[in-house]
């Protein structure tokens, strides 16, 4: 049985992506995370990737002022 990333969320971050708009996403799912971090490569946009732990990351394409974990500000 296959498992696939949600289209509507995928289009979210295309059109995200196509109109230069920063993407600041906490995924849990690996398959979405490996997607994203393809599209992102392919389109030369640069990321970070922050593990929160148990399997869970933070994948961000703009400069942050907030904890990765808990989004308050530094």
């Amino acid at each position: 049985m296959a498992t696939i990333v949600n289209s509507k969320w995928m289009i979210r971050i295309e059109t995200q992506i196509a109109n230069r708009l920063p993407i600041d996403e906490t995924i849990s799912f690996n398959k979405a995370s490996q997607w994203l971090i393809t599209i992102l490569s392919k389109n030369l946009i640069p990321y970070k990737i922050y593990n929160l732990g148990a399997g869970v990351k933070r994948i961000v394409t703009k400069d942050i002022d907030t904890c990765p974990c808990c989004k308050h500000k530094l």
